[in-house]
């Protein structure tokens, strides 16, 4: 009996799709980094920063990171390819969903947050680095969100199932361990560390970039991550990948992510 073929969330929510669909934002980061550091001013989101910090850790020189990235990719197209999954269906759906849910993003959380009394206004607005919405930091900040992404929403959120998972098995019968559980605290701790990585405090031993503690911008950065945590699991990474990459114009245009851009040492 043949498989039936994917469709639809379940096939955006494979990681093969989810990686084709960034394809855009992986090249416009890369342009926005070599941009940058040709006119002097050189600037590399942290979340890439530290992931390739951890691949030169590792044993790989700083060339590895376009190899692994060319590799990973490769791979990727490789694996849909072979079973013939559809890249409108998938990647190119990745790309249009997420610019859609990244255009009400913004809106819903101000509404959300004004309602709380949390919003943060000028703080928000003045959160950038000064260096204006011109083309080569347009593509960092948008291309950034891919690497923020892998990061918060595939890699640390993976690591936080895992240690439930490990943790709750002797526990629980053998039906495994309780998945809720995991979800919620993998939604809940990857959003508060999405917020503190944009602190000073935090960012400092990268470089220079980031802000300080301010509460009310701290609660829009992790209602903002649990956002695209629910996201990335119920619609899949690459969708979420584009919802942060439109939901970055917006905050670029009018207020300046830029607090995730640094300055390496």
């Amino acid at each position: 009996m043949s498989e039936e073929p994917l469709v639809g969330p379940e096939l955006r929510r494979r990681l093969s799709i989810s990686l084709l669909a960034g394809i855009p934002l992986f090249v416009a980061y890369e342009y926005g980094v070599a941009a940058t550091a040709a006119a002097g001013d050189p600037l590399r989101n942290s979340s890439e920063l530290l992931l390739s910090q951890l691949i030169e850790l590792a044993g790989g020189g700083a060339g590895w990171r376009y190899l692994g990235l060319v590799i990973v990719l490769a791979i990727a197209g490789l694996r849909a390819a072979l079973q013939r999954w559809p890249l409108g269906e998938g990647a190119i759906w990745s790309l249009l969903e997420g610019a859609g849910l990244g255009l009400v993003l913004g809106p819903l959380m101000m509404l959300l947050l004004g309602l709380l009394g949390w919003l943060p206004g000028e703080q928000l607005i003045s959160g950038g680095s000064g260096a204006g919405p011109g083309i080569e930091y347009m593509a960092l900040v948008v291309g950034g969100a891919v690497w923020e992404e892998l990061l918060f929403r595939f890699v640390l959120y993976a690591a936080v199932l895992a240690v439930v998972a490990s943790l709750a098995k002797p526990f629980v019968s053998e039906e495994g361990p309780p998945e809720l559980l995991g979800e919620v605290l993998a939604v809940l701790l990857t959003s508060l560390a999405f917020a503190a990585a944009h602190l000073e405090s935090v960012l400092s031993w990268l470089g220079k970039g980031g802000e300080a503690y301010d509460f009310d911008l701290f609660a829009w950065r992790a209602f903002a991550g649990v956002a695209l945590a629910v996201i990335a699991r119920t619609r899949g990474l690459g969708v979420a990948i584009w919802t942060h990459a439109i939901f970055n114009v917006g905050l670029a245009l009018g207020s300046g992510p830029g607090v995730f851009l640094i300055e390496p040492r």
